[in-house]
């Protein structure tokens, strides 16, 4: 008897061929959909496994697919539930073999609040119109007036503070034109490239992740093991670009950026806040403090990372 576990991509391949079934005609499946919350580069946050939407391009479902040694964690649910919130979708799926009696199955009662509901009431209920507030046309208008509102604020921070005080107060960062190898991750908030011909330390900026022991006998803070786990699986081996504020390097030779992925464009900073592997670091300003304590707040809610003891 064959006793291999599917991997992720033969589950996405499972899913797929479920939902591709007659009995769900009218409804389109894509797979790896970009999940993007708000606008400019390097705010994509994430990739949906596998979509379902109707014909007006509704997304209707999302099906966030795990390989079969993975299965079921809080974490996975934690990723699942954020998804959901970002883009309103009603239903969510979280599958780790092919066979769909055993996924798990989770409705978005909104403000990040989600049940866990049979298979049965999925199929029930999945065909339902969608609300007049979970559709596309709302989302996009909702997004076009926050981004209205960061417009007006920042056309109008241009005319009161003028050039010398934006400069002098961090909030214009100069992007890099060059992708840098990561060589190694020291913590969840901090890594090594190679740097004009030597290792340089790279700290992500408002980010605060738990840290291990490494210096001063300091007791291990409670997640700094997950976190930097993190960051290796989702920096090691790869290339980043940056941008930085006024001050590129730190006291301590550190060089101070926004990271982004190169392959593609996620911001890393605030994926690490997002995931809950990392506090906001609110001891300076800078440019994303509002989006970082959002996302924050969301991570409390849904109890995922660090916050998952939260109360």
């Amino acid at each position: 008897m064959n006793n291999k576990k599917l991997s992720e991509q033969e589950v996405r391949k499972a899913v797929t061929i479920h939902f591709n079934q007659s009995r769900f005609r009218g409804f389109t499946v894509k797979t790896e959909c970009d999940i993007q919350f708000g606008a400019g580069k390097g705010r994509n946050f994430g990739i949906a496994d596998v979509v379902l939407r109707d014909d007006k391009g509704h997304w209707i479902t999302i099906v966030e697919c795990k390989s079969e040694q993975e299965r079921d964690t809080e974490q996975h649910r934690g990723q699942l539930r954020s998804y959901l919130s970002g883009t309103d979708t009603r239903f969510g799926i979280l599958a780790f073999n092919d066979n769909p009696d055993e996924w798990i199955y989770c409705e978005n009662q909104r403000s990040h609040k989600f049940r866990v509901i049979d298979k049965s009431e999925f199929e029930e209920h999945v065909f339902d119109p969608p609300t007049a507030d979970r559709t596309d046309q709302t989302i996009l208008k909702r997004l076009q007036r926050k981004l209205k509102y960061v417009t007006i604020a920042f056309i109008f921070s241009l005319i009161i503070v003028a050039g010398t005080l934006i400069y002098f107060l961090n909030f214009h960062p100069t992007q890099s034109d060059t992708n840098y190898q990561v060589v190694r991750i020291i913590d969840g908030d901090t890594f090594e490239i190679e740097y004009e011909g030597k290792l340089t330390s790279v700290q992500l900026i408002g980010v605060d992740a738990p840290e291990p022991n490494t210096t001063n006998n300091r007791p291990t803070e409670p997640y700094s093991e997950e976190a930097t786990q993190y960051l290796q699986g989702f920096l090691l081996d790869d290339t980043v670009y940056f941008s930085y504020n006024q001050n590129k390097f730190d006291k301590y030779e550190r060089i101070l950026a926004y990271v982004y992925r190169s392959s593609d464009g996620v911001f890393v900073n605030c994926e690490m806040i997002r995931e809950g592997y990392g506090r906001v670091d609110l001891r300076y300003p800078f440019k994303y403090k509002d989006l970082f304590t959002d996302y924050e707040s969301r991570a409390k809610k849904d109890r995922i990372g660090l916050w998952s003891g939260y109360r």
